[in-house]
């Protein structure tokens, strides 16, 4: 029986590498959550995680791009309760596909350009070339789509 593949062996040194930069209370969150079963790390983004308070709490939070059988993704990790939220991999993200395109997203500050009610300092912004730009916004329930102006 042959062993690993080159792609598996890859995956793996990534998920290692990603995993031994990222802080020890997002691997336990992603871990409980069941990336290791559900998901791969992608190595499409450099970094493949990114910082920043995306659910308005204070705490920093991460997110990392995860890729399944429904595409690509991005798995958010609240720092506050460990909560994990996917969005992409299958679920449709609100620019009308069920995916977010490997290293389109990024985190970007609200700053005052972008300032709306309900928007927290730190945003997750998707773009997409072959369909609409915006960002992922917390409504203190899940992740929604607020299309890029």
């Amino acid at each position: 029986m042959p062993g690993p593949s080159r792609f598996d062996r890859d995956c793996s040194a990534l998920a290692e590498h990603v995993r031994g930069r990222i802080p020890i209370w997002a691997d336990s969150a992603l871990r409980t959550a069941g990336l290791d079963q559900r998901f791969t790390l992608s190595s499409t983004l450099n970094p493949t995680f990114a910082f920043g308070d995306f659910d308005r709490d204070g705490l920093v939070d991460i997110a990392v791009e995860v890729k399944g059988a429904g595409g690509c993704g991005i798995a958010i990790v609240h720092r506050i309760d460990r909560s994990v939220h996917i969005v992409g991999v299958g679920k449709q993200v609100g620019n009308g596909k069920s995916e977010v395109v490997c290293g389109t997203w990024g985190v970007e500050s609200a700053g005052h350009l972008h300032r709306h009610t309900g928007f927290s300092h730190d945003l997750l912004f998707v773009t997409d070339p072959g369909a609409h730009s915006g960002w992922l916004v917390w409504d203190g329930y899940s992740y929604v789509w607020v299309q890029a102006d």
